[in-house]
């Protein structure tokens, strides 16, 4: 049996092991397409489970083989990246089954449960009142101080499932000028940014050894990807709220001013009541942030932005993204 989409045909391998092992006895109705995968494949598998009186959804991702500039961690790391997340309460995708090391299926494979809500980016960008983009903004924050009680043993990235990061305790992308001269020296001759543009980046970068020192040794899970494109929101009596927390795969263990630049790495777009509301959800919710947090989660955000500058997914986003580093250079925020 063969489903047909961009994700590839649903092989009899994986067929099998969906019905014989993730969903026992399920009869599989569909597989579409779901947008977003850019580095794994991603589809909506619909199926009936056994005994149930209606079909159900799930997202069924298969990961491809990555060799990039960007640690992406593996299947089997991102399993057990959810389970402790959800052990703290953040809002995750239920795992239904996983073929970590894809020894059944070909394939490292993960099922897990299609979440209802809206992205966060579509809210944004439909526009908010004053009120409702800070209660917004306070659920973001309370959800990212959740993710930053999950402590790890060390600082580093993850190399097994077990989530002890190296011993050395090195940033998974290293120090922040040689991660800027290295997406330069690999970026397309005939990519947008110019040698304007590239001295800009070069000399924000030169402030990172001094962020990184900032937040040495601090140990805890950064989503690394915290953006409203991979937050799905709601409303559940009256209020907004996080209904899910998406795409795990670059996760660390490290500063949550990480994931605080990234997602004010384009709040001079948001409603301007999200900003202030986030960093106050972010504090209540036992956050810290140091005083000159802005300064240090901007220049953390610049492995980010080198990666994007450099191998834009596409002219729009890249030149939403150069405004920021602009914006940057100008100590606007």
């Amino acid at each position: 049996m063969t489903h047909s989409g961009p994700v590839g045909p649903l092989d009899p391998a994986t067929h099998a092991w969906l019905v014989r092992h993730a969903l026992p006895g399920a009869r599989v109705c569909g597989v579409d397409p779901l947008p977003g995968g850019f580095t794994n494949d991603m589809a909506l598998l619909t199926a009936r489970p056994a005994g149930a009186r209606g079909a159900e959804r799930y997202v069924l991702r298969r990961y491809r083989p990555h060799g990039g500039r960007v640690p992406r961690n593996t299947c089997a790391v991102e399993v057990a990246v959810l389970g402790r997340a959800a052990a703290r309460t953040v809002p995750v995708a239920p795992v239904v089954a996983a073929d970590p090391h894809g020894r059944v299926t070909g394939r490292p494979t993960l099922l897990y449960r299609f979440m209802d809500g809206i992205p966060l980016s579509q809210v944004l960008a439909d526009g908010l009142t004053d009120g409702g983009a800070r209660e917004l903004g306070r659920a973001v924050g309370a959800v990212l101080a959740r993710i930053g009680r999950v402590r790890l043993p060390r600082p580093g990235g993850f190399d097994d499932a077990s989530l002890v990061p190296a011993p050395d305790g090195t940033p998974p992308l290293g120090d922040l000028p040689g991660f800027v001269d290295r997406c330069l020296a690999t970026a397309a001759g005939d990519g947008p940014l110019n040698g304007s543009d590239a001295a800009v980046l070069r000399a924000l970068a030169r402030g990172g050894p001094r962020a990184l020192a900032a937040v040495a040794g601090e140990r805890s899970l950064v989503h690394c990807d915290f953006n409203p494109k991979n937050l799905l929101v709601e409303r559940r009596a009256g209020r907004w709220e996080v209904a899910a927390v998406l795409d795990w795969e670059l996760a660390f263990s490290g500063s949550p001013l990480f994931d605080v630049g990234n997602m004010l790495r384009f709040a001079h777009e948001y409603p301007p009541a999200f900003a202030p509301g986030f960093v106050d959800g972010f504090r209540a919710g036992s956050g810290r942030l140091p005083g000159d947090w802005p300064r240090i989660s901007r220049t953390l955000d610049l492995f980010a932005l080198a990666d994007i500058l450099t191998a834009p997914p596409d002219p729009a986003y890249f030149a939403r993204t150069r405004t920021v580093l602009h914006r940057a250079a100008a100590g606007r925020h």
